[in-house]
């Protein structure tokens, strides 16, 4: 069986915490700015973790996430 391929799109926009948590970051940033308030625009900075459902499909897609290792 072959090996499964990263999905790079993907890999690209997520990170993984220390505990494990996938990280994102938010959308909506780029379209109509000035439209949006600033405190808005700081607030979509911010990475976010995911709901469960979506982990699942992430860790699909990106197979081999792990926690970081302390050093």
């Amino acid at each position: 069986m072959p090996k499964m391929k990263t999905h790079k799109s993907t890999a690209k926009r997520i990170k993984v915490t220390g505990t494990g948590k996938i990280m994102i970051g938010h959308g909506f940033q780029n379209k109509k700015r000035s439209a949006k308030s600033k405190r808005t625009l700081r607030t979509l900075h911010d990475m976010f973790p995911v709901s469960p459902g979506v982990e699942r499909r992430v860790r699909a897609r990106v197979p081999g996430l792990r926690a970081r290792k302390k050093k």
